[in-house]
């Protein structure tokens, strides 16, 4: 009876620190910063707009996601931003804060 109570707290203590780990894993907040990337498309759907995002020097497009479609507005595709963004479990990359910065 010993052996088989020490299996089930085993087993027991196995599922309750994988799934702190898999919830843990997914709330736990992303966060990016880019220094300089260029704007280099943008897309609108009904109630979502994004912004392609490619990182100066390094890189694939990042797709992110703007949630105000005034600011998504102002954002001009060739442009170099500075954007800072966050994402947790399986939702999209969303922007903070985007600023406009000079060419050099």
């Amino acid at each position: 009876m010993n052996k088989k109570r020490a299996l089930n707290i085993s087993i027991a203590s196995i599922v309750v620190l994988v799934s702190i780990f898999l919830i843990g894993r997914y709330t736990y907040v992303h966060e990016e910063h880019l220094e300089r990337g260029e704007v280099i498309k943008k897309e609108s759907t009904e109630h979502h707009h994004y912004v392609f995002v490619q990182p100066e020097g390094e890189g694939e497009a990042i797709e992110l996601l703007m949630e105000d479609e005034m600011s998504w507005n102002l954002v001009q595709e060739g442009e170099i931003y500075e954007v800072a963004y966050s994402w947790y479990g399986s939702k999209e990359p969303t922007i903070e804060e985007m600023q406009q910065i000079e060419r050099e």
